[in-house]
């Protein structure tokens, strides 16, 4: 279990009381839940998709009063796991805890998807806005997001930024910058994996877009240094970072989220009692300050109807970002 983890779930371990609430009645006199719910996050074990997951879903067993397992299932973009969900029972058993990604960033990267976004889902909550940060190496000597653009324009062809792979947030948030800045071509190294950030760090790109959770450490080692967010608000625990658009004098914003769903036909009392729960986790100050920890903003309040027309709404602007950034389906 790594540091951000344990971090975590140190934080939560006071939280909810201590004694476990009894599970929740049902309109219809039945429990919720009545076994074990699986928590499917669609990624690896670590990142901050699987440590938030594992914040709130721990919060809703101690809640519940009952097992509430997270289970990591990584692969294609998220779509592995995703899937999983999408065709598992309607009975409360199985969620999803999941970013835009496969929601509303997939749907234009891919040909085909092994579910439908549209209709294989139940919006449960909207737990987790997530703005990136602009970080480059620190042996490229420059502080601010001034410094970077003039680094680029003197020699465009000696530069480079990486990412997690084609149609992946950070490829589209540098993919954005570099075109509003006037670099459109600049060279895209994309990786499958963390070393992403380990070759920043060491100089063999130029620049990256990603987590606070993920540069924050580099941060703090002197290996990284940060120039901008990508949110259209400067960050709480870091407010001296500009945003990119004030920086570039242009609009520029790219934040993701997280959020939990149910396969489509879960009852609707399942869905009301998860969504209610979680907004209750979600208040505390505690959580709230995990959250800041791991560079998260919080959303106000909504229902699942709400997050539902959310989420079908952010995909036509992530469409527009895929399309800007010149992806191609495959």
């Amino acid at each position: 279990m790594n540091s951000q983890r344990r971090q975590a779930l140190r934080i939560l371990s006071g939280l909810c009381g201590a004694a476990a609430l009894p599970r929740l009645a049902l309109a219809q006199g039945q429990r919720y839940p009545n076994g074990p719910v699986t928590v499917i996050v669609p990624y690896g074990a670590g990142g901050s998709t699987d440590v938030i997951a594992r914040l709130l879903t721990t919060g809703l067993a101690k809640r519940l009063g009952a097992d509430f397992v997270v289970e990591n299932k990584p692969g294609a973009a998220g779509n592995i796991g995703t899937r999983q969900v999408a065709v598992s029972p309607a009975d409360g058993k199985t969620l999803l805890y999941s970013t835009a990604t496969p929601f509303c960033i997939n749907p234009y990267v891919y040909r085909s998807l092994p579910f439908d976004p549209d209709h294989d889902f139940a919006a449960v909550s909207r737990t987790a806005k997530l703005p990136l940060v602009l970080v480059t190496h620190a042996g490229l000597g420059v502080k601010t997001i001034q410094e970077l653009i003039e680094y680029i324009r003197k020699d465009p062809s000696r530069c480079s930024f990486s990412s997690y792979g084609v149609g992946t947030s950070s490829h589209i948030a540098c993919t954005l910058f570099s075109e509003k800045i006037g670099f459109p071509n600049l060279l895209h190294v994309p990786y499958k994996d963390m070393t992403a950030m380990s070759d920043l760090a060491a100089g063999r790109n130029t620049f990256q877009i990603d987590a606070w959770s993920v540069v924050s450490p580099l941060i703090k080692a002197g290996k990284l240094v940060p120039l901008a967010v990508t949110s259209n608000e400067p960050l709480p625990w870091a407010p001296e970072l500009p945003t990119i658009a004030s920086a570039i004098k242009k609009d520029y914003e790219v934040v993701t989220w997280h959020a939990y769903f149910a396969p489509r036909k879960t009852p609707a009392e399942i869905i009301n009692v998860l969504n209610s729960e979680l907004q209750k986790i979600i208040d505390q100050p505690a959580v709230q300050q995990a959250f800041a920890e791991q560079g998260f903003l919080t959303y106000p309040a909504a229902s699942p109807e709400e997050i539902d027309r959310f989420v079908k709404e952010d995909k036509m602007r992530w469409k527009q970002y895929v399309e800007a950034a010149g992806i191609k389906p495959s």
